[in-house]
C-alpha cells in the first residue's frame, strides 16, 4: 500500500499533449505544471507516456517522459495496448487518463477523469449529438467499462458528478469525486501589446463583445447572435468578436442565418489564436458572453475573470457553481434576457463591480489546490485497489 513516504508513481498518459488547443488539454497541463513542485518536494514521481520524443510540456526533475512508439499511428492501440504493456510492467505505480477511457488490458490500479457526458444521452439537457458517430459510440463503450472498473473517477464538478450518478446508477456515488480545476490567474493578466497588435491586424477594434468557446450547437452563439443584433440598434460602435474553430463542428443554418443578419463588418471571427492573444482579448473585451447549454466545467469564463473582464454566462448545468453571484446570469434560450444585461454593462459602475466580484472568485480556483487533491486521490485508487476494492 502507498504510503506519505511511499506513493505510488503516476503514469500519466500525455498524447493530450498533441492537441493544440482545448479544456482537457488546459487540465493536463495545468495538473503537471502544479504537480510539479508538489512531487519534487515529496519524492513522488510522475511518468508521462508519450508517442514522440518533447511531447512533454513540463520540465522537473520529478517528471519523465517516456516515449512509447509502438502502435503510435493508431490511437486506440496505442492506448490498449502500447500502454497497458507498460503500464503492467510497473510494480508501484497508478495510471492516470486525461481522457475518459482506461486501457481494456490494464492490471494496474487506475483512473480516469470526466469533464462532461456529451457522448451520452441526456434529453432535459441537449437534443443532438457532438460528436461524429464512430467516437461516440466508442466513448460510451469506453467510459462505461472505466467508471465501473476504477475505484474511483475524477469529476469536474458536482453537475458532472450528478450527471454521472444518473447515467451510472450501477457505480456506487462515493466513487464520483469532485476536483473542481484551477485557473492560471497570472497567465490571463499578462499584458503583451504584440498579441493586441496580431488581433488588430484582423480588424478588432473596442468596444466589443467577446465570445471564445467554439460554435458547436451546444455553445449556443445563436442565441448571443440574435441579442447582438438588438444591441447594435442602441450601440452601433460596438463589434462581436468570437475565437474558436473557423466553422461550426456541427452544420448550424440558425447559426449561419442570424449572423449574417448582423450588420457587414460588426462580427470578426477570428478562428484559432494564440495564447497571448485571447488573453488580450479578454482584458479588452467591454464583456465577456458565454451563452452555452452543457458545461462539464466551463474554462472561459473563469479566464476572463482572471484578465479582469466581465462576465455573462447562462445558468446551464455546471456554470452557476463555477460563477456563483460574479456573473450576470441569463435563460439560454431567452436572448431578450442576455440582451437586459448587456445593455447593463454599458454602465461603467455595474461593470466595474461585477469586474471585483470575478476577481474575487475567480481566486477560489487554484491549479496547486487541484494538483494536491488529484495526487491523493491518486493514493486513494492504488490504496483500494490494492485492498481488493
Amino acid at each position: 500500500m502507498a504510503t506519505a513516504k511511499n506513493p505510488p508513481t503516476i503514469l500519466f498518459m500525455g498524447r493530450i499533449f498533441e492537441v493544440p488547443w482545448g479544456g482537457v488539454r488546459e487540465l493536463a497541463d495545468g495538473l503537471l505544471r502544479s504537480a510539479a513542485p508538489i512531487c519534487e518536494a515529496e519524492g513522488r514521481r510522475i511518468q508521462v507516456l508519450v508517442s514522440r520524443r518533447g511531447t512533454c510540456p513540463v520540465k522537473s526533475p520529478a517528471i519523465r517522459e517516456v516515449v512509447l512508439p509502438a502502435l503510435a499511428w493508431n490511437r486506440a492501440l496505442w492506448d490498449h495496448v502500447t500502454v497497458s504493456n507498460h503500464a503492467n510492467a510497473q510494480r508501484h505505480a497508478v495510471l492516470f487518463n486525461v481522457k475518459l477511457v482506461l486501457p481494456e488490458r490494464l492490471r494496474i490500479p487506475g483512473f480516469t477523469a470526466i469533464h462532461d457526458l456529451m457522448y451520452f444521452p441526456q434529453p432535459a439537457k441537449y437534443d443532438w449529438r457532438e460528436y461524429l458517430l464512430a467516437d461516440t459510440l466508442y466513448m460510451r463503450w469506453g467510459v462505461r467499462r472505466t467508471v465501473r472498473r476504477a475505484p474511483y473517477t475524477l469529476v469536474a464538478s458536482e453537475a458532472t458528478a450528478r450527471d454521472a450518478r444518473e447515467l451510472f446508477p450501477e457505480v456506487s456515488p462515493d466513487r464520483f469525486v469532485t476536483i473542481h480545476y484551477g485557473v492560471d490567474q497570472e497567465r490571463w493578466r499578462v499584458r503583451d501589446s504584440a498579441a493586441w497588435s496580431e488581433v488588430e491586424r484582423i480588424g478588432v477594434r473596442p468596444p466589443f463583445v467577446f465570445h471564445s468557446g467554439g460554435l458547436s450547437r451546444r455553445k449556443n452563439v445563436t442565441v448571443l447572435a440574435i441579442a447582438f443584433r438588438e444591441f447594435l440598434k442602441r450601440h452601433p460602435g460596438y463589434q462581436l468578436v468570437i475565437t474558436g474553430g473557423a466553422k461550426p463542428t456541427t452544420h448550424d443554418g440558425e447559426l449561419r442565418r442570424s449572423l449574417n443578419m448582423i450588420a457587414p463588418g460588426r462580427v470578426i471571427r477570428t478562428g484559432e489564436v494564440s495564447p497571448a492573444a485571447l488573453a488580450a482579448l479578454y482584458q479588452r473585451a467591454a464583456f465577456f458572453v458565454f451563452p452555452s447549454l452543457y458545461e462539464g466545467f466551463g474554462f472561459p469564463p473563469l479566464e476572463a475573470q482572471a484578465a479582469g473582464c466581465p462576465v455573462i454566462c447562462s445558468n446551464a448545468t455546471s456554470l452557476p457553481e463555477v460563477v456563483g453571484d460574479s456573473a450576470l446570469m441569463f435563460d439560454p434560450k431567452a436572448p431578450a434576457e442576455l440582451l437586459r444585461h448587456m445593455e447593463s454593462l454599458t454602465n461603467e459602475r455595474v461593470r466595474a463591480g461585477l469586474v471585483a466580484k470575478g476577481e474575487e472568485n475567480v481566486r477560489r480556483f487554484s491549479w496547486e489546490t487541484t494538483a494536491r487533491q488529484w495526487l491523493a486521490l491518486a493514493d486513494r485508487v492504488f490504496a483500494a485497489k490494492n485492498a481488493g476494492r
